[in-house]
């Protein structure tokens, strides 16, 4: 009896924590609040992602590691001393002369997001082609001297849930707050992934357009709750499919929730793996990004 007490103890504990991989690079930090490297082998294994080799360890767009044709550019943010540095390539003719700059695409703080084509809803609509992009202007230049953040033009908060996920489930009421609070200077878009190594993380559409728009379905958290009795209200913002992972793996997201603020021109300002304490990181939630950069939640 001791023993069937335990067994159903460890299984609770694995549905309701949020889930991290168990290759993690170097933009990642041991305080991720989920599950981790480091706890009993009966925890993790019900929550690890399963990373393709070649994506978690070297990047096509070269996010890490700046060459030698690439320059940067300071972007500074008027509000709240926020500097941001913009990294760009130039591209150079057989003379020697530079033509015109162009993103350096990555996912870590300063490089242009990656671009993304996905099937998207809005709050009790039907899946969409969607692109990325259509959020973003290239000719932003800045915030206004003076100014507030996201006045002249929306930023974006990106975030990676999965409706298998506590930590996302505890959490969707707290992501009203921000929309209810930020929605007239930032847009959030929630991109809902799957983890292929757990089969109680393989949501369907029609799962996440109810815990989007919480409605009944019995599918959530691991087929054990029913959407509609998650926190908070319906969410009237984008939620995007990414379920087979790959915009996770480009942006070497290794666990949910994830958060990443984006300015209009599509420059990633704030990755919250490069904020959680580790070697030669500050400690920054997303609560308090969003009030660094847009105010104080009213």
């Amino acid at each position: 009896m001791r023993a069937l007490l335990i067994a159903l103890l460890l299984c609770c504990s694995t549905i309701f924590a949020g889930c991290i991989s168990e290759n993690q690079d170097t933009t990642t930090s041991s305080d991720f609040i989920g599950c981790q490297e480091g706890q009993p082998e009966e925890e993790t294994e019900e929550c690890e992602i399963i990373l393709p080799d070649q994506t978690n360890t070297s990047n096509p767009s070269n996010n890490t590691v700046l060459e030698d044709n690439q320059t940067t550019s300071n972007n500074t943010n008027n509000n709240n001393n926020s500097n941001i540095t913009i990294v760009e390539e130039n591209n150079t003719n057989e003379n020697n002369e530079t033509n015109v700059s162009e993103p350096v695409y990555g996912s870590l703080e300063g490089y242009q997001v990656h671009p993304l084509f996905a099937d998207a809803r809005e709050l009790g609509g039907s899946w969409n082609d969607w692109n990325l992009y259509s959020h973003f202007n290239n000719s932003w230049g800045g915030t206004p001297n003076g100014t507030v953040n996201g006045t002249d033009h929306k930023w974006v908060l990106i975030e990676f849930l999965s409706t298998d996920c506590g930590h996302c489930w505890n959490a969707a009421d707290e992501m009203s707050n921000y929309s209810s609070n930020y929605s007239d200077q930032l847009e959030i878009i929630s991109i809902a992934v799957n983890f292929s190594s757990n089969n109680n993380f393989n949501a369907s559409l029609d799962e996440i357009a109810a815990f989007q728009d919480k409605t009944s379905h019995s599918g959530c958290i691991g087929n054990n709750y029913d959407c509609s009795s998650r926190p908070g209200g319906p969410h009237d913002w984008l939620y995007v499919d990414g379920r087979n992972q790959s915009y996770m793996y480009t942006m070497q997201a290794t666990g949910t929730p994830m958060f990443v603020i984006i300015m209009p021109n599509g420059s990633v300002a704030w990755n919250q793996y490069q904020h959680n304490g580790g070697p030669g990181e500050d400690i920054e939630s997303i609560a308090s990004a969003l009030e660094r950069f847009f105010g104080p939640m009213q």
